[in-house]
């Protein structure tokens, strides 16, 4: 199993987290979310099931509906998957942007070089090409807003967050 976490910040910003949820395996930095433009991801937690061979066998992970380790569809999945056999599909349709993750990759590198306000203005034209993307949004809550990321995520924040930029969809 290996992880991966998403955040422009990097490593330094994510290891303190990874650490205080106990994560027994590596997790990787995907600091510029190519893992999420790969697999349509658009929020954490999402996941997928690889064979061996690299295949994807399972994917899951929406704006409306999380890849939780204690959600029964994904334990069954995943026995299913580690004996070999094939997990049973989650309705899933991929949704982001191809256009709006490659602004939001040239401004996480505008973030790496310190330039914030250029890289939050990115990220601003990226979620206006993808308003569904949680984490574009999240990314720009926390260039902003760091107290309420750092040291824990502040998701009671976040949602109110949502609701004051006007999303009216089922909250992630």
């Amino acid at each position: 199993m290996v992880g991966v976490a998403q955040d422009a910040q990097g490593e330094s910003r994510l290891r303190p987290i990874v650490e205080a949820s106990g994560a027994r395996y590596p997790v990787l930095v995907d600091r510029a979310s190519e893992v999420a433009a790969l697999f349509g991801f658009q929020i954490t937690p999402s996941g997928v099931f690889l064979d061996p061979a690299g295949v994807v066998r399972y994917v899951h992970g929406s704006a409306d509906d999380q890849f939780d380790v204690a959600d029964p569809r994904v334990r069954v999945n995943l026995h299913l998957h580690l004996a070999g056999r094939t997990p049973h599909p989650v309705d899933f349709e991929p949704g982001m942007s191809s256009e709006a993750l490659g602004i939001f990759g040239e401004g996480t590198i505008l973030f790496a070089a310190g330039q914030i306000v250029r890289a939050i203005e990115m990220w601003r034209r990226a979620l206006a090409l993808d308003p569904d993307n949680f984490l574009i949004r999240s990314q720009i809550w926390a260039a902003e807003r760091p107290d309420r990321f750092w040291p824990v995520v502040d998701r009671d924040w976040q949602q109110a967050q949502l609701l004051r930029e006007g999303y009216d969809k089922r909250l992630p």
